[in-house]
This record gives structure tokens, C-alpha cells and sequence, in this order.
């Protein structure tokens, strides 16, 4: 579950904090503080966050570490603070990757059991908080189970436009389009450097390794150049947006009605990417 999704469900316009301010070394000892700068839980009343706090672990974790298994009992909810955590459906394949801060397992508190497996990626730090303890704390607080209730239907939504984008646009513009949209939340405009593990790009775009990386050797042509794993870089970000207003524009096979499809999955898609 994006944060940014939720935070649009809950009707909030600001961004995400950062947390760029970790200490070299055990940066375990600030999750819990910064766990009060996470949406919803800053909302929550201090006294009541405290006793969630003190329910809470911190775990800080190694690449490929596994957070909880698919269908196993949901026991408890967990926040990136810091990393990357990818989930990964039955058959091993990427779904999804999830950048800090942002919320698991929320949906999974009701139902019981976890649809997906997570596991570590890009040495996250996370807080588990127990079931109990944060089915407690939402029903002290009805506040805060509205903006759970937010979560879940945002990542539902969030779902079904990414299953959509699948769909309707190829994977060149996926990509080109997930691009673009973090240089333009970064502010850049000629040039542009993102960090961020392949591999859950790769899951988030709903794309396989191979595909992924067809994908960004088209994009060369535009400028983008991968440096490393977890390195791309935009050298001209508008050559990039021609060449994704190029693919758009081409017709497909059933003419306008299709390009029409592609049109509106691409605005989808940039509204919750």
C-alpha cells in the first residue's frame, strides 16, 4: 500500500515525509519516533500512539529477509520506515515494490491471513506492530479506523488502475511514465537520477526481469542510461516524455478506440503511481 494513496483517500494533499535522516548505525533506536510521522498514525492521540509503541518491534532488516509468508495467519501490521520491501505472489513472481514510508498488511488485518509474501529488498527498517495491539488501538480510536478503512479501499483502487495499466499500455510506457512521474516529484526538469532497486520497479509496473529490461533498452534512445541495480538515470527528460507522447500516439488495431483505452490507463496510471 502506497502512502501517497492513502493520503489522497484520506482527503490530505501534502506529501509524504522524508526520512532521509537516519544514523549510520543502529537506526532502529529512532523508528518508533518516526513512526509518529506516519499517516495515520500521526494523528493518533500521543498517549494512545505510546501504548502502541510500546506494543511494537523494530526490525531491521538484511536483502531477502522474509517479513510474513502468503496465507499465513495475519498477526501483525507493518510500517516501512525505511527501504524497500517487494510482495510476491504464490508463484514467486514480483507484484509490487514498496518504497518507505508505507503501510502492509492492512486489508490483511480483517481477512486474517496475508495475500502476498513481503520480503526485504533494500535493507529495510520496519515496525511490527501486533494484531491485537492495533485492532486495540482502533477501536479506542474511531478516528483511526476511518483512516484504516482509507488504506484498504485506496489499495483497491490503486489495484485495479495498476491491473489496468497492464492492460491497456505496453511496457515501454509504463515505464516511461513511472519515470517521468518521479522526476516530476522530484522537481527536475533536465536531468534527472533515481534510486531505486530494479527489481521492484520491475514488480510495481507488473513487468518480469526480462521484460523490464527490454523495456529500458528502448528507452536508451531517449536518454535513459542504467548505471547499476539500483541506479537509472534521465539525461533528457524531455526527449523521454516525446518519445512516451510518440508511443501514445501510435494507432492500434482496433484505430482510435484503442488509442482512446491507452489514453485514459496512462492518466490513471500517473494518478497513482
Amino acid at each position: 500500500m502506497r502512502l501517497e494513496d492513502a493520503m489522497t483517500c484520506a482527503g490530505k494533499g501534502a506529501p509524504p515525509p522524508v526520512f532521509g535522516d537516519w544514523p549510520r548505525r543502529r537506526p532502529e533506536r529512532l523508528a518508533k519516533d518516526k513512526l509518529a510521522q506516519v499517516p495515520p498514525f500521526s494523528r493518533m492521540p500521543p498517549d494512545l500512539l505510546a501504548d502502541l509503541a510500546a506494543e511494537a518491534d523494530v526490525l531491521h532488516l538484511t536483502e531477502t529477509t522474509v517479513l510474513f509468508q502468503a496465507q499465513q495467519p495475519a498477526d501483525a501490521l507493518y510500517v516501512v520506515l525505511r527501504g524497500t520491501v517487494v510482495l510476491l505472489g504464490p508463484d514467486g513472481v514480483i507484484v509490487d515494490g514498496i518504497g518507505a514510508p508505507a503501510i502492509l498488511g492492512a486489508a490483511d488485518l480483517f481477512t486474517g491471513r496475508h495475500m502476498f509474501t513481503a520480503e526485504a529488498l533494500a535493507g529495510p527498517v520496519v515496525v511490527r506492530i501486533p494484531r491485537a495491539a492495533m485492532m486495540s488501538a482502533l477501536e479506542r480510536d474511531g478516528a483511526l479506523a476511518n483512516a484504516f478503512l482509507g488504506l484498504i479501499a485506496a489499495a483497491g483502487q490503486s489495484m485495479a488502475e495498476a491491473l489496468m495499466a497492464q492492460r491497456c499500455l505496453t511496457g515501454v510506457q509504463r515505464l516511461a511514465a513511472f519515470l517521468l512521474e518521479k522526476a516530476d516529484e522530484a522537481g527536475a526538469e533536465g536531468a534527472f537520477v533515481l534510486d531505486i532497486p530494479k527489481k521492484a520497479i520491475a514488480g510495481q509496473l507488473g513487468m518480469t526481469p526480462a521484460h523490464f529490461a527490454r523495456s529500458l533498452t528502448r528507452l536508451t534512445e531517449a536518454g535513459v542510461e542504467r548505471r547499476n541495480r539500483n541506479t537509472i538515470i534521465l539525461n533528457d527528460i524531455s526527449a523521454l516524455r516525446r518519445l512516451l507522447e510518440g508511443e501514445l500516439g501510435v494507432a492500434t488495431q482496433d484505430g482510435s478506440t484503442a488509442q482512446h483505452k491507452q489514453r485514459a490507463a496512462y492518466m490513471s496510471f500517473r494518478g497513482h503511481s
